[in-house]
C-alpha cells in the first residue's frame, strides 16, 4: 500500500525465498488439475467454500495458539473486504469455469497476470515503473503459454456456445485476482501475515458458502453430499492443505517481501506444471508444443526477476 513500509527480501535467507517461490510455482500449478477433479461431483461454489473455510479455520487457530495475538474488529473488517476479490470473485469464477473450460486453458489465461501486476502495481500501489525487459518477458511468456495449446484439436472458441463466455470471465478473473492480491498484502489486517491469510480465507470461504446456498435456495437444486466421488473429495483435501494453507500463505508472504513483478512469474510457470500433471495424472495429451514453450517460459522468468548486481529490488 502507498505509504506503508514493507520488509526487504534481503532481511530473509535466500533459501527461504527460493523455497517460497517453489511452493507457489509447483503447488499452484497442480491446483488446476485438482480443481478440475473436485468440481466433477462437487458444486463449484461449495468446493471453494469448503476449501477456504477449512484452510482459514486451521491456519487461524494454529497461529492464534502460537501468538496469542487476537485480530481486531478493524482487522476483520479489512480482511473481509480484502477477501472478496481474490476468493469470492476470482475463485468463484475459476471453479465454475473449469466445469466447461479445460484446466490447461485456464492456466493459459492466467499468463496475462504479470501484465496486470506491472501496470496496476506501478499506477496504484507504489510499484516500480515497468522496464522494457519486463514487457519483453511478458511477451515471451505469453507466447510460450500460447504454444502449449496451439496443437490441441479440442481448443475452439465460438460465440455460439457458453465456452467463450467462460473464457471471457476467466480473463476478468485475472484482473480481480491481481487487484485482490495487492489489497490482501495490506499489513494493517494483522501484523502476522499468516494470521492475516487465515482471516481472509475464512471470510472468503464464508462468502462462497453463503453464495452456494443462496443459489441453491433460488434454484431448488441443493448439493447431494452422497454423490461426491472419492477423487473429488481427495482433490478438495489437497486444495485445502497444499493449495491454500501452503501455497497461498507463501504467496502472501512473497507479496510483502518481494517485488510484484517477480512474484507474478508464477503465472508463467503454473501452466507448465498444470499441463505436465494433466498428462501424467489426468490423461490429457502432451503436445510437442509443450517442448517448444518451455525455453520461452524459462527466458521470460529470467527477464522478469533479473536485477543488476548490487541493485536492490
Amino acid at each position: 500500500m502507498r505509504g506503508e513500509s514493507r520488509p526487504q527480501s534481503g532481511a530473509y535467507p535466500k533459501w527461504l525465498i527460493i523455497f517460497a517461490y517453489l511452493i507457489v510455482y509447483i503447488i499452484w500449478g497442480s491446483t488446476y488439475l485438482a480443481i478440475r477433479f473436485s468440481v466433477e461431483t462437487i458444486p463449484p461454489l461449495l468446493s471453494g467454500g469448503i476449501r477456504f473455510l477449512a484452510a482459514g479455520a486451521i491456519l487461524l487457530c494454529v497461529r492464534l495458539l502460537q501468538t496469542r495475538d487476537l485480530p481486531t474488529a478493524r482487522g476483520w473488517k479489512l480482511a473481509f473486504g480484502a477477501s472478496l476479490l481474490p476468493f469470492a470473485v476470482t475463485y468463484g469464477l475459476i471453479t465454475t469455469a473449469e466445469i466447461v473450460v479445460p484446466s490447461s486453458i485456464a492456466g493459459l489465461i492466467a499468463a496475462i497476470e504479470p501484465l496486470w501486476f506491472c501496470l496496476i502495481g506501478w499506477l496504484f500501489f507504489d510499484g516500480r515503473k515497468p522496464l522494457l525487459r519486463h514487457y519483453a518477458g511478458i511477451a515471451l511468456g505469453f507466447a510460450g503459454i500460447c504454444l502449449l495449446i496451439a496443437g490441441d484439436p479440442n481448443v475452439e472458441l465460438s460465440f455460439e456456445s457458453k465456452y467463450t463466455l467462460w473464457v471471457l470471465l476467466l480473463l476478468l478473473s485475472t484482473l480481480t485476482w491481481v487487484v485482490g492480491a495487492f489489497i490482501s498484502a495490506n499489513p494493517r489486517i494483522h501484523k502476522d501475515f499468516l494470521t492475516a491469510s487465515g482471516m481472509q480465507m475464512l471470510c472468503g470461504g464464508t462468502v462462497m458458502m453463503v453464495s452456494q446456498y443462496a443459489l441453491s435456495l433460488f434454484t431448488g437444486n441443493y448439493p447431494q453430499f452422497h454423490a461426491f466421488s472419492m477423487r473429488s473429495a481427495i482433490a478438495l483435501g489437497y486444495l485445502v492443505i497444499f493449495g491454500s494453507l501452503a501455497a497461498y500463505s507463501a504467496f502472501l508472504w512473497l507479496m510483502r517481501v518481494e517485488p510484484a513483478n517477480r512474484v507474478a512469474t508464477h503465472a508463467f510457470v503454473n501452466p507448465i506444471v498444470a499441463v505436465l500433471l494433466g498428462w501424467l495424472l489426468g490423461g490429457e495429451a502432451l503436445h510437442k508444443s509443450t517442448l517448444l514453450a518451455l525455453p520461452l517460459v524459462v527466458v521470460s522468468v529470467i527477464l522478469m526477476i533479473w536485477e543488476k548486481p548490487g541493485k536492490n529490488p
